[in-house]
């Protein structure tokens, strides 16, 4: 059965309204991805010092060793050296009391 004319008139009308549907989402999508080009900067475009500023760093106890130096707490990140540090602190009341001995 062949579709009447009526009905190819409404086809031919919905195809058009679909068609011009689908070009303006197209172009709506086209200018959101301009605007959002013009507003934002890509990572690799930025300055070393801009990208630096950007990142945030987690500070967990286990990652450093602290040290109380005349009233201040001082951290220590390198494990070998807060070990050395140790041991120097751990020296230093056995230094002061063998020279009192003396």
């Amino acid at each position: 059965m062949k579709p009447s004319d009526f009905q190819k008139t409404v086809q031919c009308r919905f195809e058009s309204c679909l068609k011009k549907v689908v070009r303006h989402v197209i172009k709506d999508y086209q200018q959101k991805l301009k605007r959002r080009q013009e507003k934002e900067t890509l990572f690799c475009e930025l300055p070393e010092i801009v990208v630096e500023n950007l990142a945030v760093w987690d500070d967990y106890e286990t990652d450093y060793t602290i040290f109380n130096v005349c009233g201040y707490d001082i951290r220590v990140y390198d494990d070998e050296l807060a070990e050395a540090l140790r041991k120097l602190q751990s020296a230093q009341p056995q230094r002061s009391t063998e020279k009192s001995r003396q």
